[in-house]
């Protein structure tokens, strides 16, 4: 996986582009910006939601 590829969040069946990847304490992490405007209550980003994903939390669609 890499930064902008398109994939899918399966726990929130949300589809999104991958904008991060970071490493943190072993794991590495995508930071996925959702594909549909508009905020979520709890999730950074404002207009376009932001989640911190492992890779075995996302599918890549691309």
């Amino acid at each position: 996986m890499k930064i902008n590829d398109t994939v899918r969040i399966k726990s929130e069946n949300v589809t999104g582009i991958i904008v991060d990847i970071s490493k943190r304490n072993g794991k590495v992490y995508y930071t996925v910006e959702s594909s549909v405007k508009g905020a979520i209550e709890g999730k950074d980003g404002g207009e376009w939601p932001l989640y911190d994903c492992e890779k075995g939390d996302i599918e890549v669609l691309t």
